[in-house]
């Protein structure tokens, strides 16, 4: 009898660790192998948007009554981007709009460069690798795109119109990270709105499991494991240094617009805090809404519809540009 409890015992202490095993690799393989097969793809639009992702179709420069410059920039490290040019006569400034990991589809931005060019502003509307038109089997999630923003800044450098013409960076959600990756690494670009960005990859997968109510073992876990993954997707040194939060103390004087929503459960508000602590001259605004993408009800064809985010960033923008 002895030995057959004996032998039970065993048979459960062998389940419970097989289990424990179990849990361990699903919390260490599963989210590394996820993000791995996440970011190893090409973002494609289309002109009818998919339930889920509702921001991924196509517009036209013409369904704004916008002629368009298209250019393909070439990177210093291979890759070949979409871009959009609408110019302005005798621009005040030049606006880069950058986008974020799968939507909006940068082509929403015809609604900003329409809207800017009535104020006197070019746009340029990038694609970054890894998405629509543009090269790439990789979506850089903030650290390669620093190399497409540099080319869209030797592009504006290249041209006449745009000699002394001030350069300024908005970007949404990861969009949001590459603008302040891209500003503290490029010092000829005047200013920078980012929108909705994560302080750093790390920061942001911190404050999801927080806000999902992810036990604190495990957050301690995924961090570390975070980053090894997306050292082994892109550099060490990328990974160690082209975070927001870093760069944005390069930005040494220059203005930066943080815009986050209160209630944004894709990117959580406590990003805007970090990078404010970052960079205290940066100007925060936060709005009492739900909006990842900050616009009111995302309503990117008519953008001139949210007032309030038209007089403020036009105002930002106006202030930047007036100083150079």
């Amino acid at each position: 009898m002895k030995k057959k409890n004996n032998l039970q015992a065993k048979m459960i202490y062998k389940l419970l660790a097989s289990l424990l095993i179990l849990i361990i690799l699903v919390i260490v393989i599963v989210p590394s192998a996820g993000i791995s097969l996440f970011l190893s793809r090409h973002v494609s639009y289309q002109e009818t948007p998919t339930t889920g992702h509702a921001l991924q179709g196509i517009y036209k420069a013409s369904d704004y009554g916008l002629s368009e410059n298209v250019h393909i920039f070439e990177t210093t490290d291979g890759e070949s981007l979409w871009c959009s040019e609408i110019t302005a006569e005798r621009p005040k400034g030049v606006i880069i709009y950058l986008t974020g990991i799968v939507q909006p589809s940068i082509t929403y931005f015809y609604s900003h460069a329409a809207w800017m060019k009535e104020n006197g502003y070019s746009s340029l509307l990038l694609e970054v690798r890894g998405h629509g038109k543009s090269s790439g089997k990789q979506i850089g999630f903030g650290y390669t795109e620093i190399a497409d923003v540099q080319a869209a800044v030797d592009y504006i450098h290249s041209k006449e119109e745009y000699s002394d013409v001030p350069i300024v960076l908005q970007g949404v959600s990861m969009g949001g990270a590459i603008t302040l990756n891209a500003f503290g690494q490029i010092p000829e670009i005047s200013g920078c709105i980012a929108m909705s960005p994560y302080a750093s990859c790390e920061d942001e997968l911190e404050l999801l499991m927080v806000n999902y109510h992810i036990p604190s073992l495990i957050r301690i876990i995924e961090r570390p494991l975070l980053k090894q993954t997306l050292k082994w997707l892109y550099s060490s040194d990328q990974v160690e240094t082209l975070s927001p939060k870093k760069q944005i103390q390069n930005a040494n004087g220059r203005p930066v617009y943080i815009v986050s929503c209160k209630n944004d459960d894709s990117v959580p508000v406590k990003n805007a805090e970090i990078l404010k602590e970052a960079y205290p001259q940066a100007e925060v605004w936060i709005r009492d809404s739900w909006e990842h993408f900050i616009l009111k009800d995302c309503n990117f064809k008519d953008m001139k519809q949210d007032t309030e985010y038209c007089k403020k960033i036009l105002l930002w923008i106006e202030t930047i540009c007036n100083k150079k």
